[in-house]
């Protein structure tokens, strides 16, 4: 464990993301007595009259529920709450809803750009975000942790850049591996490529219950079950085996990175 006058800030992308990479960590540092932070950054509610054709086909998948952002906000309430963690709901749009402020055009609107570059009209989000976290927490007592944007999503890439930022400020930075795209060895490495310098891993070894907590979480955010694991029968499965991939032979574990030159 860290200094514990560091609180610890966890940068999501989705509501689900700091429950799937770091459910385990999050559970640990509240059994320490440490209130951690989750901000999801892409959390806000769109116009659900003005939807592109994939932002439709995502809705379905995710069980067709006539406000699917606030069925996710309130499924990732409940896996805060349930792992002890404080949370906000961030109101940027999720990149499958967001559109050019003159043509209305959507800039993601199908499977391959949602893993596509950051378009260009988009990086002054970067900077945004970053000067909001910024403002509102203080660099000296927080530690941050961020997405090491394994597997290339373009929200995952926007909150990497703004976590980079805020550390060439002096905040303290890991980044945690995305899962579940970090259950792909070659997109941990294709991630770790990008660094001129790669970054240092650090092994978070968790208890039999810290682990099961998370798994409990997981299990909170039903809409997700299929896109992400195929059903809920494969969520344990799978976490507990990424968990000993990532612990190697110390049982089970979650990789973090810090340092390096991006």
């Amino acid at each position: 464990m860290r200094n514990p006058q560091m609180r610890p800030v966890y940068l999501s992308p989705h509501l689900d993301d700091a429950a799937l990479s770091c459910g385990g960590l999050i559970r640990q540092q509240v059994r320490h007595g440490i209130r951690p932070l989750v901000i999801t950054c892409c959390a806000g509610v769109p116009d659900y009259h003005a939807l592109s054709r994939f932002a439709v086909e995502q809705h379905h998948r995710w069980g067709q529920p006539m406000d699917s952002v606030e069925r996710r906000r309130c499924e990732d309430a409940a896996a805060m709450i349930y792992l002890g963690a404080e949370y906000q709901h961030w109101s940027y749009l999720d990149c499958i809803y967001r559109r050019h402020r003159d043509s209305s055009e959507f800039f993601y609107a199908s499977e391959a750009a949602l893993f596509s570059e950051v378009r260009s009209e988009e990086h002054n989000l970067i900077n945004e975000l970053a000067m909001r976290l910024a403002t509102f927490l203080p660099a000296d007592v927080t530690l941050i942790y961020a997405p090491l944007a394994v597997g290339h999503h373009v929200d995952h890439q926007l909150v990497f850049q703004a976590a980079l930022k805020l550390r060439s400020g002096g905040f303290q930075v890991q980044f945690y591996e995305d899962y579940p795209y970090a259950e792909d060895g070659q997109k941990l490495i294709l991630a770790l490529q990008q660094w001129a310098s790669p970054p240092l891993p650090t092994v978070q070894i968790l208890s039999g219950e810290e682990l099961e907590a998370k798994i409990a979480a997981i299990r909170l955010y039903r809409s997700q079950f299929g896109v992400l694991f195929g059903g809920e029968s494969f969520v344990a499965t799978r976490i507990k085996s990424y968990a000993l991939t990532a612990g190697a032979d110390r049982g089970y574990g979650e990789r973090y990175w810090e340092g390096g030159i991006c």
